[in-house]
């Protein structure tokens, strides 16, 4: 039996009753970017695809043959060979199992809805090379995308998420998953009941594609000091096998500009590693597929050039490499040196960015070959009228900056990338009740403010069954921007060091980022990433940051609550160190101070240094700022208003008409309007709404 849960992020959620009755810091020495530095531990077996690859093509008769027919099609490929949808996009129905340990919703190993979301669109922005992204590269478009199921087994709504609790089973909280001998579960295992991974919990799949996320594999994962998998898939050959899907670690899924998914998705998708037979580094390999080049894993480079963006090391094994790799824009590798493979998802390396036309050919002709029931699979098709709900990267805009809203309605597929679905439509509203309101019929779109104001958002959603509405009251709140705060600056910039933040969360604002250090040493995100906190109510603070293998980290968190350019004593709320070859997840718990300064969006510096304590201004070694904006309002009482003037309902008043305020997110337990401020009752009851800003 499946279980579905959503998480509640929300600040405060107040119950009122309504009856009804009836009747008739600085250093002069200087580091290396990360690049040539052999100092950061560079995970030289992220993928062990090719593990349980092997193990099928020696053991089972069925997936070698369905392989080997498979393969077949890599010969004279041609980027031409596209076969596409009507929309141009294929789209492949995706089920999430988080295999948890028991943790709350949003805790843990049992991470949140929202987080499964944002996996979802970042392995989309590497697939359809979105701009702006991670996933910007020189590749091409892949113009396949991943979008949650929104229609169950049962043909029932659903979020496309399943939470399995694995508390009670011993071998894979101590150890995760067994991939080559050690003591967690293995990951299919059909003989002697539940005993493997995917036997607890696996949906049809001739209909969903399935992802197990997992907190270790082989007693390992992203803390661990020493190499480690970050996940696996089986190749299109294991389509409707109740072993086939990926399985990808917690920590790699949350980290925005991690590519593992990107990376198993395309073996999913019958993409060999690039440097597909090379023995480990020890002889040139090849994939078979044109416009990529036979060579050797970028990882068994020594000294190490994995993270060695821009490395013109020869590639011996293809030193006249001549291919377009991308025909939408002609862009080409010629270069003969690593240039021409390190920047591939399908190699060992750092600098991962595109895919290649034939890399794309392969891909679709896996999809509608062996893949091809994914295509008529009911599970993308909305099986009742939706249940509206959005979200937005910022709960504060400044003039002229841009803000991306979300739909985030359940039982409504979004992909994140506005490709559109047939039989549904949007219709989003900005209106300040001042100017004309801002329209957008695009699923999740990005809107430009140029005026001062309270914004009320509204978004419609229509498909078959009907059109649902949700009005969110004074959602985003336009500002001139926040007061400039001290400058800093780094003897280390303009580099990769491999060490800082990596991950900022304040109640609606997630932020993941790179350990890039620019040249001012600052990232200024008032603007783009910001939320709203009311005063009085207290708020968890979480950071995700790294350490060097040759030193420890610190970091500290400041806000300048007072509003007056300055970091004082008194507005730093958290600081923590970590050891060498670290990863630090502190968190705070705190409550705006009673004299912060209100409706007002003040600057929240996040700083971090490498071998000491930071200073929140001047110079530094390995230091980085990012500054995000903090709005505090005080918190609104909610109320209802009788606009009937009576609770009792009788042959000439057939209605009692009743309006809640106070919030943003309004939901009765009856009535005509639940999801609405304003809801009328025609029948004898006690109500209740839950009021929730």
């Amino acid at each position: 039996m499946k279980t579905f849960y959503s998480s509640l992020n929300n600040l405060k959620q107040i119950v009122l009753l309504f009856l009804i009755v009836f009747s008739i810091n600085s250093n002069a020495q200087t580091l290396n970017p990360i690049s040539p530095t052999p100092t950061q531990n560079t995970n030289k077996e992220f993928c062990g695809t090719d593990f349980f690859h092997n193990q099928k093509m020696l053991t089972d008769s069925v997936y070698r043959a369905r392989h080997l027919k498979s393969i077949k099609s890599f010969e004279n490929i041609t980027t031409n060979q596209q076969r596409q949808q009507n929309n141009g996009i294929y789209q492949i129905p995706v089920v999430v199992h988080v295999m948890h340990k028991g943790e709350q919703v949003g805790s843990g190993t049992n991470i949140s809805d929202d987080d499964v979301k944002k996996g979802i669109a970042s392995l989309n922005n590497y697939w359809r090379k979105l701009n702006g992204t991670f996933g910007d590269g020189d590749g091409v478009d892949m113009k396949i995308e991943f979008v949650l199921a929104v229609q169950d087994e049962n043909g029932n709504c659903t979020n496309g998420i399943d939470r399995v609790n694995m508390s009670n089973v011993t071998a894979y909280v101590n150890n995760g998953v067994n991939r080559s001998g050690t003591s967690g579960i293995n990951d299919y295992d059909p003989n002697g009941g539940v005993n493997s991974l995917k036997e607890y919990s696996i949906w049809n799949p001739n209909l969903y594609y399935n992802v197990w996320l997992v907190d270790e594999i082989d007693n390992a994962n992203c803390s661990s000091s020493v190499s480690f998998t970050a996940g696996y898939a089986y190749y299109a050959s294991a389509h409707g096998f109740a072993y086939d899907g990926s399985v990808v670690l917690i920590c790699s899924y949350l980290d925005a500009t991690n590519s593992t998914w990107a990376h198993e998705m395309g073996h999913a998708l019958n993409l060999p590693h690039t440097f597909n037979g090379d023995n480990n580094g020890t002889t040139c390999g090849d994939d078979g597929i044109a416009d990529t080049p036979s060579h050797i894993r970028t990882s068994a480079f020594i000294p190490s050039i994995y993270f060695s963006c821009n490395n013109t090391t020869s590639n011996n094994c293809d030193p006249n490499f001549n291919q377009i790799i991308n025909p939408d824009t002609g862009f080409t590798r010629n270069s003969g040196t690593v240039q021409d493979h390190m920047h591939n998802y399908m190699d060992y390396s750092g600098c991962p960015t595109e895919f290649t036309g034939g890399q794309r050919t392969v891909t679709q002709n896996a999809l509608t070959g062996d893949r091809a029931s994914f295509l008529t699979s009911p599970a993308l098709t909305p099986p009742a009228i939706a249940s509206v709900s959005f979200s937005s990267t910022a709960a504060i805009a400044c003039i002229g900056t841009s803000v991306r809203f979300n739909d985030t309605s359940n039982c409504n597929p979004n992909s994140y990338t506005n490709s559109g679905y047939t039989n549904i439509s949007f219709l989003w509203t900005f209106d300040n009740g001042v100017n004309t309101p801002i329209t957008s019929t695009l699923q999740n779109p990005t809107i430009v403010f140029n005026t001062i104001g309270n914004y009320n958002v509204t978004l419609s959603v229509t498909n078959l069954f009907g059109i649902a509405t949700l009005t969110e009251q004074q959602f985003i709140t336009v500002t001139s921007g926040a007061t400039s705060a001290c400058a800093i600056s780094s003897a280390n910039s303009n580099g990769n060091f491999g060490n800082g933040v990596t991950n900022v969360r304040l109640k609606t604002l997630n932020n993941a980022t790179t350990t890039f250090i620019p040249a001012n040493a600052m990232q200024d995100f008032t603007c783009s990433n910001n939320t709203v906190l009311y005063s009085g109510i207290a708020y968890d603070l979480d950071l995700t940051y790294k350490s060097r293998t040759d030193a420890g980290q610190y970091v500290q968190v400041w806000i300048d609550w007072n509003n007056n350019g300055t970091f004082e004593s008194g507005e730093m709320v958290l600081q923590n160190n970590i050891a060498a070859a670290t990863i630090g997840n502190p968190s705070v718990n705190f409550t705006p101070p009673a004299n912060a300064v209100l409706n007002t969006l003040v600057r929240m510096r996040v700083i971090s240094e490498y071998g000491g304590s930071p200073t929140v201004c001047g110079n530094g070694f390995v230091k980085r700022a990012d500054d995000y904006g903090v709005m505090v309002k005080t918190c609104p009482q909610a109320t209802i208003t009788n606009n009937s003037g009576t609770t009792l309902l009788t042959n000439t008043n057939t209605t009692i008409n009743v309006t809640a305020t106070g919030g943003n997110n309004y939901s009765w337990t009856g009535g005509t309007s639940p999801n609405t401020a304003t809801n009328s009752f025609t029948e004898a009851g006690t109500y209740t709404v839950t009021v929730t800003n």
